[in-house]
């Protein structure tokens, strides 16, 4: 897939835009994210030219989902100029970190170094001046503290309701909160250290319920209800639960 940045006048149409040609798709479709804005993914061999027809095609569909990405957006998480967190929060582990960053020139790998203070002080040291740096010794450590809080309260959810699985870990995933493989090895999105707990366990459980079933089947579903009765309204609201994440963990680059 390859990724072009389109820049245009915010006060006019079309907005700015990206545009990413993919291999698998069939036609040219648009997609909106809160942190990746406008998004035109297109088939490959597709005439660019008829970008501006498509994009006129949907203006309504543009505007109405800006809108509403706009009404449920939150409110600004603490942030830097350069948008890298002050302070990092995990509201249902009860968790709120104070991040600083130190210029240095000599750190353990060259680069750069990123270590726990205190139980609520974070420190990010060496080129601190590389956003990119900063930003993926910040992913490293996040890692850390999902192994170290999202993975206990998973297999407490898993034994609770008397569920089976070949084994449990964490990674940073654009677009997925988690997954299971035919093995029955799950994986959980990062990002959840940051949503409420009953989204956190609506995606748990829905996780633990593909060990038995590895589809959406009726009988899937039907598990899914057993362990989490409010499950369509928790899916509903999964749609916007990226208000939850702070822009700094979705970021590219």
């Amino acid at each position: 897939m390859s990724i072009l940045s389109h820049n245009a006048d915010r006060r006019s149409f079309p907005p700015p835009y990206t545009v990413q040609v993919s291999a698998r798709a069939k036609h040219a479709r648009l997609k909106m994210t809160p942190h990746d804005g406008l998004i035109v993914v297109l088939p490959e061999g597709f005439n660019r030219k008829h970008i501006s027809d498509l994009l006129l095609r949907h203006e309504l569909w543009i505007q109405k989902t800006a809108a509403q990405l706009d009404a449920q957006r939150q409110e600004p998480f603490p942030a830097m100029d350069n948008g890298l967190p002050c302070s990092v929060i995990f509201p249902h582990f009860a968790e709120q970190w104070e991040v600083a960053y130190q210029q240095t020139t000599a750190t353990a790998n060259g680069r750069g170094v990123i270590k726990e203070r205190s139980a609520t002080s974070l420190l990010v040291s060496g080129d601190v001046a590389n956003d990119a740096l900063c930003r993926k010794l910040l992913y490293s450590w996040l890692k850390h503290r999902a192994e170290m809080l999202l993975l206990p309260f998973f297999g407490k959810l898993a034994a609770s309701l008397a569920f089976d699985y070949g084994e449990a870990k964490v990674r940073l995933q654009h677009s997925r909160w988690g997954s299971c493989s035919s093995n029955r090895v799950i994986t959980l999105n990062n990002k959840l250290l940051f949503l409420p707990e009953h989204l956190i366990r609506h995606i748990m459980v829905h996780e633990l319920c593909h060990t038995v079933h590895l589809n959406h089947s009726r009988a899937f579903w039907a598990l899914v209800q057993q362990h989490d009765p409010l499950w369509r309204i928790n899916n509903r609201d999964m749609k916007s639960a990226w208000k939850y994440v702070p822009a700094w963990v979705s970021a590219k680059g």
